[in-house]
């Protein structure tokens, strides 16, 4: 339902405003395994990883990682069993109900169509 008195023009930026995404996110299928690499002391974790995009990966982890440290996710292609290390920084950890967390990270080098669609 519309407001009264909103335009067209200010209709698109209140969406646009509400969907910060820099790109599509797609979700990967269920237990797509990953394995994020802390590049500041070599510690790896297991993640399962939710959805990605060109720009992104988003993952759960048994682990909180803090925010800003750069990290390699290591992900298997579907296609050909070829193993990506994507160099990423962590955006944000946030607590999920369960004990685990929900790490949102950021790709240093965006994935191409072709990659995302291997990943995928």
């Amino acid at each position: 339902m519309s407001q009264p008195g909103m335009t067209k023009e200010s209709k698109a930026r209140s969406i646009a405003a509400q969907n910060r995404r820099a790109s599509i996110r797609y979700r990967c299928a269920p237990a797509t395994l990953g394995k994020i690499i802390s590049t500041d002391d070599h510690e790896m974790q297991r993640a399962w990883v939710l959805d990605l995009s060109q720009k992104g990966i988003g993952m759960q982890v048994a682990r909180p990682i803090e925010s800003g440290r750069l990290v390699i996710i290591a992900m298997k292609s579907n296609i050909d069993a070829k193993i990506f290390e994507l160099p990423a920084h962590i955006v944000y950890c946030n607590p999920l109900a369960h004990g685990e967390w929900h790490a949102g990270c950021e790709l240093i080098t965006p994935l191409t169509p072709e990659e995302l669609e291997q990943l995928l």
